[in-house]
């Protein structure tokens, strides 16, 4: 049984700033994907509108998770995991910065786009986010820092949701 405590673990070069940044990752993810979700609200003509809206932000949201989660992980493999990590957030800020202009646009087609981008981002980041633990830390480390993850992911998916109501 190891002996290190959760702030040693922190205290790995690099742990800290992916953490951070997976944390905002999932916060972005999910603060959009609510907001989207009550701007098709809002835009609906009528509550039957309203349930389709929402359930295509659901299914608009999720599909890339299904139709290229087996990619991401042969992509991860396949390349370095730290670039795959670059290359994916690059692209996240691209997404985001697309989602200002459908935001300015008003057309919820837009957003619906940009959400589907920023679903295929989360997708190609995870299997990269998982797989770089054991590149960057000692194997007796690898169950609580996949524990810190997790709770921050969680945390980071809770916040997300509760402020993009806001």
């Amino acid at each position: 049984m190891s002996a290190h405590s959760y702030h040693e673990t922190l205290k790995h070069r690099g742990l800290q700033p992916f953490l951070w940044t997976q944390f905002l990752g999932a916060f972005n993810d999910n603060f959009f994907k609510f907001v989207v979700t009550m701007v098709a609200v809002h835009t609906a003509v009528n509550e039957a509108a309203s349930g389709r809206n929402v359930s295509l932000v659901g299914i608009v949201f999720v599909a890339p998770f299904l139709l290229f989660s087996g990619y991401a992980g042969q992509l991860a493999d396949a390349f370095s995991k730290r670039t795959v990590l670059v290359v994916t957030k690059s692209l996240e800020i691209v997404a985001t910065g697309l989602s200002l202009f459908a935001f300015a646009s008003g057309r919820l087609e837009l957003l619906y786009a940009v959400l589907f981008l920023i679903a295929v981002q989360a997708t190609f980041f995870s299997p990269a986010k998982y797989g770089i633990l054991p590149e960057i830390l000692p194997d007796s480390e690898l169950s609580r820092a996949n524990g810190i993850l997790e709770m921050s992911t969680f945390a980071a998916i809770v916040a997300g949701t509760a402020l993009g109501s806001v």
